[in-house]
């Protein structure tokens, strides 16, 4: 007996998921403006849509999502703020604090695949921030003084 979930495909999800996270927003928005929403369902409903928007998007970077999600919540409670008169911290702390969960276990999966791919390999070296092999990041002092002894060295 084959059950429905072996029929679905990533694709199917992801469209699924897109109609999952726009339900879900609208339904945390009209919760923050009718002031209906209380800290405990603003943890559940942050995390249904954190969870919905990485599914919906697989080619968006995690980090990127869960900062446009953080934007619009901390956006959603402002307008709560304007409807009702009252800015409830406490509901947002919570709402915020689920998606920092989400991005720890988002970490920890990194770190295992990067256990798996490269385990000898230092921390400081496996920065994938590079373009052509040019660093996002700036130089530290050490890359420098290295570069500069170079450029003497070839003098």
């Amino acid at each position: 007996m084959q059950s429905p979930l072996d029929k679905l495909t990533p694709d199917q999800i992801s469209r699924k998921a897109r109609v999952v996270a726009i339900a879900t927003a609208l339904a945390l928005g009209f919760g923050y403006v009718s002031d209906l929403l209380t800290p405990v369902s603003s943890g559940i409903g942050s995390f249904l849509l954190t969870c919905s928007i990485l599914l919906a998007a697989p080619r968006q970077r995690a980090t990127e999502l869960l900062g446009a999600v953080a934007v619009w919540l901390c956006f959603a409670e402002f307008l709560s703020t304007v409807e009702s008169g009252e800015f409830q911290m406490w509901r947002l702390s919570v709402a915020v604090s689920t998606l920092g969960v989400a991005m720890a276990v988002l970490r920890v999966q990194h770190l295992r695949t990067l256990m798996r791919t490269s385990p000898e390999t230092v921390v400081a070296d496996l920065d994938r921030r590079t373009v052509c092999g040019i660093g996002v990041l700036p130089r530290t002092d050490a890359q420098l003084a290295e570069l500069r002894s170079d450029e003497a060295a070839s003098c």
